[in-house]
C-alpha cells in the first residue's frame, strides 16, 4: 500500500468577493446606526432650544416681578430667535437685551399670543401678562415639535 502525502492548502489572503461582502455589511450597519442616532441628536437639540426659550421667558418674568430698573421686561419672538428686552416696545439693539438663537435644525413654527403680535410683556411686580398663549418650536424636517404654554399669570406650563 502506498501512502500519499496530503498537503494542506493554506490560503494566504482573502478573495475579492469576501472583501466586498465585509465592506457591504459594515456600510449597512453604519447607515442604520447613523439614521437612528441622528434622530435622537436632533430631538435633543430641540429639547435644549425649548429649555433655553423657557429659561429666557422665566427670566423676563422674574426681572419684571423684582421690578429691576423700575421697568417691565418682555420677550420678542422671531422664527430663529427670541429676545429678552427691557420695556414694553421692542427696539432692536436696546439696553439689557439678551438673545437666545435657535440651532440651525430648529425654528419657531408657530405662536399664538393673545392680543396678536410677537411680544410677551410682563407687568411689573405681579409678573402677569396680557400676551399669554403658546409658542411652538419644530425641527426643520418636521420630525418633532414641542409647545411652550404661557399662562395669563406669566407662569410657563
Amino acid at each position: 500500500m502506498k501512502i500519499e502525502n496530503f498537503k494542506l492548502r493554506i490560503n494566504k489572503g482573502f478573495t475579492l468577493m469576501e472583501l466586498i461582502m465585509v465592506i457591504v455589511i459594515f456600510t449597512v450597519i453604519a447607515s442604520v446606526t447613523f439614521y437612528f442616532f441622528g434622530g435622537f441628536n436632533k430631538k435633543e437639540i430641540l429639547e435644549k432650544d425649548a429649555a433655553s426659550l423657557t429659561a429666557l421667558i422665566r427670566n423676563a418674568r422674574l426681572l419684571s416681578v423684582t421690578s429691576k430698573d423700575a421697568s417691565p421686561f418682555s420677550i420678542h419672538l422671531e422664527s430663529d430667535k427670541a429676545v429678552l428686552f427691557e420695556g414694553s416696545l421692542y427696539v432692536a439693539g436696546g439696553l439689557n437685551e439678551k438673545t437666545v438663537e435657535f440651532s440651525r435644525e430648529v425654528y419657531m413654527s408657530a405662536y399664538s399670543i393673545n392680543n396678536g403680535g410677537p411680544d410677551i410683556v410682563f407687568t411689573r411686580l405681579t409678573g402677569e401678562t396680557l400676551n399669554y398663549g403658546t409658542v411652538k418650536l419644530s425641527l426643520r424636517d418636521d420630525s418633532a415639535s414641542t409647545t411652550i404654554t404661557i399662562l395669563r399669570t406669566g407662569v410657563i406650563q
